[in-house]
């Protein structure tokens, strides 16, 4: 074996023997951090904001006015309306929402004609158990089932209305509705809920209203989640 032959085999040996990574400026670069992952759906531990358009649509209404007659008419009516949920496991949530409402129930078709009532507002306060059925898709569906309770804080009869009371009211309510995931925190969400609510009864000037309707609520807005 010549001599330039042994130098080229033992240069070979000498570069097989360096260890990985001593310097060479072959070696590879090591990795950068993963990108973190977007969380697609709501998951256990998140809280959600809803801000909404809704309307107030009163439903099943029926009435009766003694001595004069007629029927007492809520008119509908469209309101913002907020509400917070946190989310228990991934598929259960609670959600609470409390605020001021106004109604403006006028008596019509009486003896004596149509008759403005006044303006009530009322303290509202209503917390809802949601199950979501599918929380690892963008889609997620919903069913509630919760209760709301209704306090007045300000009757303010019309004029030539005497001053009267309202009770307050607790009703039961049922809720469906969907959140949809747009991007980053932000969800799409749409709502139908039925409030039922008890019979009441006015007492005006010796006359009395006695009042049973049930009350729909449709709404659609934007939720975040943080």
């Amino acid at each position: 074996m010549s001599k330039f032959e042994t130098s080229l085999i033992a240069a070979l040996v000498g570069l097989c023997a360096v260890p990985p990574g001593s310097g060479s400026s072959y070696a590879a670069e090591p990795p950068g951090p993963a990108a973190a992952p977007t969380t697609v759906g709501l998951r256990a531990g998140d809280w959600l904001v809803h801000g909404r358009l809704v309307g107030m649509i009163p439903t099943e209404r029926t009435s009766r006015i003694d001595p004069i007659g007629g029927r007492v008419d809520t008119p509908a009516a469209i309101l913002p309306d907020f509400d917070l949920s946190y989310f228990l496991t991934d598929h259960l949530s609670v959600s609470g929402q409390a605020g001021p409402v106004r109604n403006r129930p006028v008596i019509r078709g009486s003896l004596v004609g149509d008759v403005a009532v006044g303006s009530i507002w009322n303290a509202v306060v209503s917390s809802v158990v949601r199950y979501h059925f599918l929380p690892d898709a963008a889609f997620n569906p919903h069913l509630g089932v919760g209760v709301s309770a209704m306090m007045p804080i300000s009757v303010d009869p019309a004029p030539g209305i005497p001053t009267f009371k309202v009770a307050s009211l607790i009703c039961p309510v049922l809720q469906v509705g969907f959140d949809y995931h747009l991007t980053g925190n932000w969800f799409a969400n749409a709502m139908v809920k039925y409030v039922f609510v008890p019979p009441q009864t006015y007492e005006i000037a010796g006359m009395k209203a006695n009042i049973d309707m049930n009350m729909l609520i449709v709404g659609a807005g934007l939720g975040y989640r943080f």
